[in-house]
């Protein structure tokens, strides 16, 4: 992948309840990005109709909060407005990130490995990942507990909750991209994060 410049780090947002798979890439890591990407996926699940209160847990990598109860605090607080709560997985405690990792092994298994490969730039990467977490989201079974072999698909459907099954296309996006669109939405975040002043000209 380094020989074609492919964006090395995976961000990942799964579902417990269907296993529904929400995919983004970067070339670098950051809190900036670890924020980015959490509140893209909310407004994403706000959009298709996801009401009520959404818990997320979060390992303690360094992108995310890094062990810091004021970071996740503060995170906290600035979700609090789209309806979220940050919980951190607690230190030891591996066995919550089984499905996250179980993931990662089948992206190494069916994706990375075969298919990633064969991409010679990001487009094409980013075209493949996408149908990959579609693959994932529509077409592959889980054995995980409470699935019985449905996909997330099916499991959704099953759940008979009134959420268009369109919400699993989540679109599979560069982080670099996102931040250079953001346009205000990344000032906003680099002023909670850095605690510093950013001064806005109005027009």
């Amino acid at each position: 992948m380094k020989d074609y410049n492919l964006p090395l780090y995976e961000w990942n947002l799964i579902d417990i309840g269907t296993r529904t798979r929400f995919t983004a890439y970067s070339y670098e890591l950051g809190s900036v990005f670890g924020l980015m990407f959490i509140v893209f996926a909310v407004l994403w699940l706000r959009a298709h109709n996801v009401r009520g209160l959404i818990k997320i847990r979060l390992d303690n990598a360094m992108e995310f909060c890094g062990g810091s109860e004021r970071k996740l605090r503060q995170w906290n607080m600035i979700l609090s407005t789209l309806g979220v709560i940050l919980e951190a997985i607690p230190a030891g405690a591996k066995h919550l990130m089984a499905v996250v990792e179980n993931s990662h092994r089948d992206d190494d298994e069916y994706f990375l490995m075969i298919h990633a490969e064969r991409c010679n730039n990001t487009k094409t990467f980013l075209y493949k990942a996408q149908q990959w977490q579609d693959t994932w989201n529509f077409y592959k079974p889980s054995h995980g507990k409470g699935m019985h072999g449905l996909t997330p698909y099916r499991k959704l459907k099953k759940s008979k909750i009134a959420i268009n099954s369109h919400v699993l296309k989540f679109p599979v996006l560069l982080m670099e991209d996102l931040l250079k669109t953001a346009g205000l939405i990344t000032l906003f975040f680099k002023s909670h994060l850095t605690g510093k002043y950013v001064h806005i000209k109005y027009i």
